[in-house]
């Protein structure tokens, strides 16, 4: 996923190493996106998607510093959905196709010739035009295409990931986001921004225009910090980024759920990347968390641990900061304190029975948690007789694995913590 100030002219780009990282979470991502949407398709033989690479690159790179050799994102997502196809079919009588269509774009003429060049050196001639097309145009500009394709080979469903590696803000306007979301609901949109491009385009009259749009006044929660203030302090410009820059693209994009996590590569303790994983499924959004926590010590999130990890009092600075949360194991105890604790509130808030699907599409987009997190910290109230939780058909349900997006939760007669 190549920034625009890499150069394939004469053979592969320079990459900043901690870039590398960016590929490594686009790789965990699919092979776990393809485990979870295979898990109940035993009766079938094909799965149908396309995945979509919006700012592609050349295909190959050298690591700046050490020369080392680094495939670029279109041979690492041919790499994972081959690593995929053999994973879903483990212990598998009938083998289940995964039919991919690929599409790389990339405006920059050199970089889709050395793809080119790249593809058909390692294989992957015959594919180019049938399974593989390569367009040289800018992503807004091949949209539309883009889209007609997808439905082409997925007419029902109209399934497809997007990978949009821009380095500007702007390069993927918010509109064209719910344009994809309006034809492919089934779709979902992963963009990573590089962070100090944000300095580029973000001023004060950009985050009063924020302001309004959110009908908050920036400028007081901040404290009183101009944007050139924030921008001066790691930190504090990571902070107002997530806090509030994340709201408005949500908003524009038409998103129901997203993850608004920073990536650190290595030597980049405070963040290089901003990640957003854009979906209209909850279960899509808990992939996504999985694979943060595990690349952890990889993504730090400027917030709290529980379910208002993104509330008002982070975009304000007043809460006291201790450095971010950095899905290690400092961060795991600190969700699972906070979730037992919250959760329980939530659900006794609520006064009548909810559905497990429902207490965690409620609530995910403000908590790091992942299902199996929330399920856990059911079963502990459960064991402390706090709520009690049954299946569709009356059954009681005490262990976290056995529960299910349709058990019913309520509070227990015998209450004990409140």
């Amino acid at each position: 996923m190549a920034k625009k100030h890499y150069d394939w002219t004469d053979g592969p780009a320079e990459l900043d190493a901690h870039s590398l990282t960016k590929h490594d979470v686009l790789v965990g991502y699919l092979c776990r996106y393809f485990e979870q949407r295979t898990l109940n398709a035993r009766g079938r033989d094909r799965f149908r998607i396309t995945l979509v690479d919006g700012f592609c690159g050349g295909g190959l790179y050298t690591v700046r510093g050490t020369g080392q050799e680094a495939l670029g994102s279109p041979l690492r997502i041919l790499a994972a959905v081959e690593e995929a196809r053999i994973l879903v079919n483990l212990g598998r009588t009938k083998p289940l196709d995964l039919d991919v269509q690929y599409v790389f774009i990339d405006k920059d003429a050199s970089a889709i010739l050395h793809l080119t060049k790249v593809l058909s050196e390692r294989g992957y001639a015959g594919e180019i035009g049938r399974s593989i097309h390569l367009m040289c145009e800018e992503f807004a500009a091949a949209s539309p295409a883009v889209i007609a394709r997808v439905k082409r080979h997925t007419p029902r469903a109209a399934t497809a990931l997007f990978f949009l590696d821009q380095y500007g803000y702007k390069d993927v306007p918010a509109p064209l986001i719910r344009k994809i979301f309006d034809e492919l609901p089934n779709s979902e949109v992963i963009l990573t921004f590089h962070v100090s491009s944000f300095a580029t385009y973000t001023n004060d009259d950009f985050a009063a225009q924020i302001g309004k749009t959110l009908a908050i006044d920036i400028h007081s929660a901040l404290g009183g910090k101009s944007i050139e203030e924030l921008k001066s302090n790691d930190a504090d410009w990571r902070r107002f980024i997530q806090g509030a820059l994340y709201q408005a693209l949500v908003s524009s994009c038409g998103a129901k759920f997203f993850t608004p996590f920073f990536i650190r590569g290595e030597g980049s303790g405070h963040g290089e990347y901003w990640l957003v994983h854009l979906s209209q499924h909850h279960r899509a959004q808990d992939v996504m968390k999985q694979v943060h926590w595990q690349h952890q010590n990889h993504f730090v999130h400027y917030g709290g641990a529980g379910l208002d990890m993104l509330a008002p009092h982070t975009m304000g600075f007043r809460q006291e900061f201790t450095g971010g949360f950095k899905f290690d194991d400092v961060a795991l105890h600190q969700s699972n304190s906070a979730l037992l604790q919250q959760l329980a509130v939530n659900i006794f808030a609520r006064g009548k029975p909810t559905r497990i699907g429902d207490l965690f599409s409620s609530t995910c987009n403000t908590s790091p948690g992942t299902s199996a997190m929330y399920n856990n910290a059911l079963a502990s109230l459960v064991g402390e007789r706090d709520i009690i939780i049954t299946s569709a058909d009356g059954k009681p349900r005490r262990l976290a694995r056995y529960m299910h997006d349709t058990d019913l939760i309520e509070r227990s007669p015998q209450i004990i913590l409140f």
